[in-house]
């Protein structure tokens, strides 16, 4: 399996080729626009973000595996 070399700012992780400032990455337009792709969609991101989980607040939370009937459709 290849090893991937990655770097870690903000808690996120970035391939080691992302550059330093988004100013100096292929897809930044101008200081007005920004980033063409945004930075949910950066190119150089290896995982997105987690967002909030849909068993939140769930009191089946604990159940393994997820009762699942708690979720409204």
């Amino acid at each position: 399996m290849k090893k991937v070399l990655t770097v870690t700012m903000d808690g996120i992780r970035y391939h080691a080729s992302r550059p330093a400032d988004c100013r100096h990455c292929f897809f930044w337009k101008n200081r007005k626009k920004g980033c063409v792709l945004g930075k949910e969609n950066c190119y150089y991101l290896i995982e997105p973000p987690k967002g909030p989980s849909k068993c939140e607040g769930c009191p089946y939370k604990r159940a393994k595996p997820c009762t699942v009937s708690c979720w409204t459709a």
